[in-house]
């Protein structure tokens, strides 16, 4: 063996494996990520935050393998969703309450109708993680080494944008209808119903930064007490 090809074996030995960015960490089983995995619980909850949090995954996450303009229309959608569901929650009942208050705002009294809006526009939001993030995809297929797979893969990522694309449109279109007749019909009721939007929107963007600290939590503490079952809890929030 020449000089060379030894210098070059050597090499490769000494190579540095990898670094494994922040998805790639998550999807690792127990046994890889309670090595691999050196992130701090800050480092684990900012990456948590960066792909789940709606502004911030939309707006400040770069190079995650999704594309920004699938991102920004779900943003949209995720906002006409925290409007437009507040309007079933608007019965007989609440809008008695609300003449009884000549018309004023009682957040109090709304606290309820915000909190089923929050978690109905997440169930929603579940259906779209599934249908427009493609970063998992292209993980799989660099993995690949069959052409007709990556097609296959491909092929798949485009049927889902395109769900996506049919689904959003069409209840975006139902949103605006209800929306516009709610509006036409209780005009003494729109500022009750724009602000009663606007906090159920704040609410989902305040809540993550409280939720996804237990998993970031329980994370750590499975690689500190090396329990496999705690790692398993941990990766059940977030869904996607």
């Amino acid at each position: 063996m020449s000089s060379f090809d030894e210098l070059k074996e050597n090499k490769d030995k000494t190579k540095k494996p990898k670094k494994l960015d922040a998805f790639e960490l998550r999807e690792l089983k127990f046994e890889d990520a309670i090595i691999k995995d050196k992130r701090s619980f800050r480092r684990i909850y900012l990456d948590i935050l960066f792909r789940e949090h709606k502004i911030l995954f939309t707006f400040l996450t770069c190079n995650d393998y999704n594309l920004f303009y699938i991102k920004f229309a779900r943003f949209i959608f995720q906002v006409a969703t925290d409007t437009a569901i507040n309007i079933f929650f608007f019965s007989d009942n609440s809008m008695h309450k609300i003449f009884l208050n000549y018309g004023k705002y009682d957040f109090f009294q709304q606290i309820p109708q915000i909190i089923y809006t929050t978690i109905i526009s997440q169930l929603i939001d579940i259906l779209l993680c599934y249908l427009s993030l493609t970063d998992k995809h292209i993980y799989e297929i660099k993995k690949l080494n069959s052409t007709y797979k990556e097609k296959e893969k491909l092929k798949c990522i485009k049927i889902k944008l395109f769900s996506f694309f049919f689904f959003t449109f069409i209840v975006f279109k139902f949103f605006w209808y209800i929306v516009a007749v709610f509006c036409a019909v209780y005009k003494e009721t729109q500022s009750i119903f724009l602000k009663d939007s606007l906090f159920n929107f704040l609410s989902g963007v305040l809540y993550p930064f409280v939720l996804y600290l237990f998993p970031s939590a329980l994370r750590k503490l499975s690689f500190k007490l090396e329990i496999k079952y705690i790692y398993r809890l941990s990766d059940i929030i977030p869904i996607f």
